[in-house]
């Protein structure tokens, strides 16, 4: 009896301990060895070397204890790179230059122990922020960054700083500035530029906004951009904490809004392809509404979303349409709606929020 105890002992110890190899990977040849308590993993993976651009062999062993030896192995590979510390120099001190950036919203995309390199909400950007981020925080997270110390090479344009803090881009009070798009109609095809001056963080625009917009207008307000990509208007979106004024607008019935939206846009200067297109974006989500409370935000809009548009325009019609679907009536006064009669270079804008 004591014999079999023994081997059975023995069996137990081998099983917990002892690693059994799973192959190996065809990422370069990394191999990894598991047992009940414990896995091995050693790392030959081809990556890519960040700053000198070629590919690299990633070579080194790791020991990864209960309950880490059940992570499956593209975590541990996260967990791996983002242990690692960033030793290389990502800007010339000697040639680095001083600047002041105020936008705060990005996306992280790599996390190193040391560092982290995030996105702008262009995309095509990346910069190197110094300082240790907790647990709480993974790659693709979108971030508001308060930083200090900005520096930037002006022959790569490489941009590094120092973390002071992060928070979550968006509060739970934000309200999204959805689909606001710009049509441009100058008298004579010229370059128009436009920039946003936005309370709140950009989430998508199309095309990239970098610095800001710069296109060739034509009147009928066809837009074309430096690579010669043809679009119909410039498209943006973008998140604030901007209060919007309900005390008067409009209480619609769902099944009416179609029609109440054609008024209402003539009235505020859109027209008829402006008001289709900003009717078949906006009606989908409020025709089955029993009712929806509509008000336009044409002062506070202008307040959260400044426009900065070379050469300045004659006409200019901005329209955002704040809205609330609800189950029954609401009583309040309403709003009075007008717009500037169309003449010279002239500039038309529709978004709008639905209020959660």
């Amino acid at each position: 009896m004591k014999k079999w105890i023994i081997i059975a002992i023995v069996v137990l110890v081998a099983i917990l301990v002892v690693p059994i190899p799973r192959g190996t990977m065809k990422d370069g040849g990394t191999r990894e060895f598991t047992a009940l308590t414990y896995k091995i993993v050693d790392w030959n993976r081809i990556t890519e070397d960040i700053i000198d651009q070629k590919i690299i062999i990633y070579q080194k062993t790791s020991v990864y204890f209960f309950p880490n030896n059940f992570t499956d192995t593209e975590t541990l590979w996260q967990e791996e790179i983002n242990n690692t510390e960033f030793t290389a120099e990502w800007l010339d001190d000697a040639t680095a230059e001083e600047f002041w950036r105020n936008d705060v919203g990005f996306t992280i995309v790599r996390i190193y122990s040391n560092c982290f390199f995030v996105e702008d909400y262009t995309g095509n950007r990346e910069i190197k922020i110094n300082g240790e981020l907790s647990d709480k925080w993974c790659v693709n997270d979108k971030v508001n960054l308060f930083c200090d110390n900005w520096r930037r090479d002006p022959s790569t344009n490489r941009q590094e700083a120092d973390l002071l803090s992060i928070q979550p881009m968006y509060s739970e009070s934000g309200e999204l500035l959805d689909k606001p798009v710009i049509y441009l109609y100058p008298e004579e095809t010229q370059q128009v530029s436009v920039k946003i001056n936005l309370d709140g963080t950009f989430t998508c625009t199309y095309p990239a906004y970098g610095q800001g917009w710069k296109v060739i207008a034509s009147p009928d307000g066809t837009l074309t951009d430096a690579q010669g990509q043809v679009y119909n208007y410039l498209y943006w979106e973008g998140k604030t904490n901007v209060e919007w004024d309900m005390s008067e607008g409009f209480c619609v019935k769902g099944e009416d809004t179609a029609k109440f939206l054609e008024q209402a846009l003539e009235q505020l200067g859109l027209n008829r392809r402006e008001a289709n297109e900003f009717i078949v974006y906006w009606l989908p989500m409020m025709e089955e509404n029993p009712y929806n409370v509509i008000s336009f935000q044409t002062d506070v809009y202008a307040k959260a979303a400044e426009l900065e548009i070379d050469p300045v325009p004659d006409t200019l019609i901005r329209v955002f349409m704040a809205w609330q679907g609800v189950d029954s009536p609401v009583d309040l006064p309403e709003q009075k709606l007008s717009a500037p009669a169309r003449q010279g270079f002239t500039v038309v804008e529709w978004g709008g929020t639905e209020i959660k």
